[in-house]
């Protein structure tokens, strides 16, 4: 869990330099100013105690060292002491002759001053040990000791440092003080040949590619060749005075044994207690260093809690907030607008199918709802349902939507009597474009004009008509074809020898060795005359079929049974014929049709038909359905009257226009 939290923390913390300065810019981030506060003060005082505790460490490595002598020696101080006690309490020896002392004195100072050295040495190596170890992490075999740098010249300033170090040191066995001349000019020498020492030993790792370029690496590099000098000279300290003490040994052999027993405790215990006091002092002195070394690294500014946040920059997401939607918004709708095919205003059907508009039926709003399963019944009772609550001719004959469909009647010239439309079909390229509903309130509205008028269901695929105005679907349409064209057939077959000569001389041709339907599928052309002799039987038939409608001036013939093919040739011409008499009777005859993309049934009545009128819905008849009924109309010379556009979108002015009627129909009832 803290690792998982000191990473999160370690992910929202960056620093930035300061340009022209040696400052640091410490962030942070958190979910409260409070937290962004706090771990920005405590990464700079981290950061602080590190950089103090690293610049400390060098000269605590040195105390350390130095605490590891001084232990050592006291060790050694306090068993000469003891050794030296038990001896005088054993022997009663308690002083030695001036020989002996002056020996003694000799030999003490030469051990002192050996056993300096030794510490000297001893701390210089193990300072020497912790630098590669440094090193060694920085980088490996950085830095090679002072023995392995083989130069002549090297060589002979090791010759020299050597014998310097010992002249220097006899002098100082014979009680030369540093002040005398010919001391202060050996430690001169031993010093220059030390600093040509240190110098040839860099170039040589230089030119062996080693010393590193970073300044760090660079410091300890020269801080181990200086030991690696220093340590060369205590070893030959070391080995001079060691040759020293075995002179002043071999003298001591003369002295007696229990004053030569005293001379050496009495030695041991003085060299130890002044090697110890020495070592006291260099460990107070390291103390001090120490102590006095300070970091570099100061807080300037501390942290504070933050006003605000710093993100989410509210302003900044908004703006480009807003850009990116309006951007994304605009090029969506055009992409929107490019992918869809669908007919929206009548300037798109204009262009793209070459038809006239003949009216914009705007989006009907219902009656009050009323309970559909009360009025209707059956599979198609909801299309029914809603086109009996969009009748807005019959039952809202003031509003505005029922003036588009006056509208429609005026384009269509339906109040000119001197007009030759009688029989017009009204059609959609695909289902569920409101055809029906256009069929019913242009005939509502054709009546509502004075004309005579009969609505005929001829979609036999979806038929709703009857569901509307509350008839029957059968018998209808197909029943009377169907009783007409049987007639015919039967009345041709009673007659068909005794007419024959009669036949022939009006051309029927009608030969006893033919079938009735191959009669009839040779000599097409002579059926006006069977039909002529059968216009009353037609009149009458169609007349017991067609019902009256709660509206009026408006009948009604429903489609009759399903089971049948309009394709079928003797068929249309009966419905021709069929039409002919119904047109001496009405002023106007509508027929909804199927859609024709689903039914051919369409296209055999365009060819009968004075007219033929396309229903299209806004934002949903795709422009090449509409195009490929345009074309399937042409194929066989149907008389394209116009495009009725369904569900047009309102704009401002027609709305107005509508509030303004709307409240002159009221104004007028009351």
């Amino acid at each position: 869990e803290y690792e998982y939290l000191a990473a999160e923390i370690q992910k929202r913390i960056s620093d930035t330099a300061v340009p022209n300065s040696e400052i640091i810019k410490i962030s942070a981030e958190a979910t409260s100013p409070i937290a962004a506060k706090v771990i920005a003060n405590t990464v700079a005082e981290v950061f602080k105690e590190r950089n103090l505790r690293v610049r400390r460490e060098e000269t605590t490595n040195v105390r350390r060292i130095i605490e590891e002598q001084l232990a050592t020696f006291k060790d050694r101080l306090d068993s000469s002491e003891i050794a030296l006690k038990r001896f005088k309490e054993q022997t009663n020896v308690t002083v030695i002759d001036k020989e002996a002392e002056e020996i003694y004195k000799r030999i003490t100072e030469a051990e002192i001053l050996y056993n300096k050295t030794k510490a000297n040495l001893d701390a210089a190596q193990k300072r020497l040990g912790y630098i590669k170890k440094k090193l060694a992490k920085e980088r490996k075999d950085l830095v090679p000791t002072i023995t392995e740098i083989s130069s002549p010249w090297a060589r002979k300033l090791k010759e020299e440092l050597v014998n310097l170090q010992t002249q220097y040191t006899k002098l100082k066995l014979q009680n030369y003080d540093e002040s005398h001349p010919k001391v202060r000019e050996l430690r001169r020498q031993i010093e220059e040949i030390k600093k040509n020492l240190k110098s040839e030993s860099l170039k040589i790792a230089a030119g062996e590619n080693i010393v590193d370029p970073i300044t760090q690496i660079q410091r300890y590099l020269e801080e181990s060749v200086s030991l690696e000098v220093d340590i060369q000279a205590y070893q030959a300290q070391v080995a001079t005075l060691q040759s020293v003490i075995n002179s002043y040994k071999r003298n001591l052999n003369t002295i007696p044994d229990k004053e030569l027993r005293l001379a050496k405790l009495l030695r041991d215990k003085e060299v130890n207690e002044k090697i110890y006091t020495m070592l006291l002092n260099k460990r107070e002195e390291a103390r001090i260093a120490e102590a006095e070394k300070v970091g570099n690294i100061r807080i300037v500014d501390p942290a504070k809690s933050p006003r605000s946040p710093y993100k989410p920059r509210k302003k900044l997401v908004f703006i480009f907030a807003m850009i990116f939607g309006l951007t994304f918004g605009i090029g969506l709708a055009f992409l929107l607008e490019s992918l869809d095919t669908s007919l929206k205003t009548p300037y798109d059907i204009e262009r793209a199918a070459k038809l006239k508009v003949l009216a914009e039926i705007p989006v009907i709003d219902p009656i009050p709802s009323i309970q559909r399963d009360q009025y209707f019944s059956g599979k198609n009772k909801k299309t029914s349902f809603e086109v009996y609550r969009k009748l807005v001719t019959a039952h809202a004959p003031e509003s505005f939507e029922a003036d588009a469909f006056r509208g429609l009647a005026v384009n269509l010239r339906l109040v000119n009597m001197d007009s030759p439309l009688k029989t017009i079909m009204i059609t959609s390229s695909l289902p569920k474009e409101g055809k029906s509903l256009v069929a019913a309130n242009l005939s509502i509205v054709a009546a509502q004009l004075g004309l005579n008028t009969l609505l005929i269901d001829a979609d036999l695929m979806h038929s709703i008509q009857h569901q509307v105005f509350k008839k029957k679907a059968i018998p209808g349409l197909i029943s009377l074809i169907s009783i007409i064209k049987t007639n015919m057939l039967e009345s041709v077959k009673q007659n068909n020898y005794a007419k024959v000569a009669d036949s022939e001389s009006e051309g029927l041709n009608l030969e006893p060795s033919f079938g009735i339907e191959n009669i009839v599928s040779d000599r097409l052309k002579n059926l006006d005359y069977i039909f002529n002799h059968n216009s009353d039987f037609i009149r009458f038939q169609a007349n017991k079929m067609i019902s009256k409608t709660s509206i009026e001036n408006l009948s009604f013939l429903a489609s009759g049974s399903k089971s049948f093919q309009f394709s079928n040739f003797l068929a249309s011409r009966v419905l021709r014929n069929i039409f002919f008499e119904l047109e001496k009777q009405y002023d106007a005859i509508f027929i909804d049709t199927a859609p024709l993309a689903v039914s051919t049934i369409a296209r055999v009545l365009s060819s009968i038909v004075d007219g033929v009128i396309l229903v299209a819905r806004a934002g949903k008849t795709p422009r090449r359905d509409l195009i490929e009924s345009k074309r399937g109309l042409q194929q066989v010379d149907a008389n394209i009257l116009g495009v009725v556009l369904n569900q047009a979108m309102y704009n401002t002015k027609l709305r107005k226009y509508e509030e303004y009627y709307k409240h002159n129909s009221a104004s007028h009832r009351s």
